[in-house]
């Protein structure tokens, strides 16, 4: 696995060496929660969370739902450029040796410290205003959103040029984790269950607000995942093969 390792590394000093991906790693989940647990009021609203309607903070809501956004957001977008500035490089490594598995290892494994610092970040934030009842299952919640979308990301990335991308996956978090899984939302959309932020926010509230979590909702969010980069996996081999 030396080929995995050395593409990872180079994976990381890319990333380190992009100003736009440091700045949203750090900037982007620090912006979003706290701007928008500042202007939210200062009251309590009916919450549905482990089937149950608990009162809870506005600004408690309203962190716990931005947070694993934030991190999908920063996911979805490293995954994009990770692949749009690595496809050229990825198609030489497998010119000289390099597998497909060993390529998926070491992209996977950049994808993963970047969701990972991500997540951190956004919780910490997120704790100046509220800390869940399950800070562990919590930060997992926002590790598994900023996977999903990281890997949509990745597809997104072999499909669309940067522009689209960017759009994709600005557009793709909002309208499915702070649309379509809002707990303040007086319906539930029907499409909602099978979009990729449902288990992670679920988990997340869960994780926030009640005594004890579930861990089948964890075990669905990564066979979610699994499928999700099982998929990416196969474009990416196409593309390589026709690159």
């Amino acid at each position: 696995m030396s080929s995995a390792r050395t593409t990872f590394e180079m994976g990381l000093r890319e990333y380190v060496r992009t100003p736009v991906l440091l700045a949203l790693l750090v900037f982007l989940p620090a912006y979003f929660i706290a701007v928008f647990t500042r202007v939210m009021p200062e009251q309590t609203v009916p919450v549905a969370v482990a089937g149950e309607t608990v009162p809870v903070g506005m600004k408690a809501v309203v962190a716990a739902l931005m947070t694993p956004m934030a991190a999908a957001l920063v996911g979805g977008i490293a995954g994009l450029f990770l692949m749009r500035s690595a496809r050229e490089a990825d198609t030489r490594l497998s010119i000289v040796g390099a597998s497909v598995p060993e390529l998926l290892a070491a992209r996977g494994g950049v994808l993963t410290v970047a969701a990972v610092v991500a997540s951190l970040v956004a919780t910490a934030v997120m704790t100046v205003t509220y800390v869940p009842e399950h800070l562990e299952w919590f930060v997992a919640a926002t590790v598994l959103a900023g996977l999903l979308y990281g890997s949509l990301g990745a597809l997104v990335g072999l499909v669309f040029n940067r522009l689209a991308g960017v759009y994709v996956l600005m557009f793709g978090p909002l309208l499915d984790i702070f649309l379509a899984q809002n707990p303040l939302s007086t319906e539930t959309h029907a499409v909602a269950p099978y979009l990729p932020g449902h288990y992670p926010t679920e988990l997340a509230f869960d994780a926030a607000f009640t005594a004890s979590v579930d861990p089948a909702t964890l075990l669905w969010g990564i066979a979610y995942l699994v499928g999700v980069a099982a998929l990416t996996g196969l474009a990416f081999r196409r593309a390589l093969q026709v690159g």
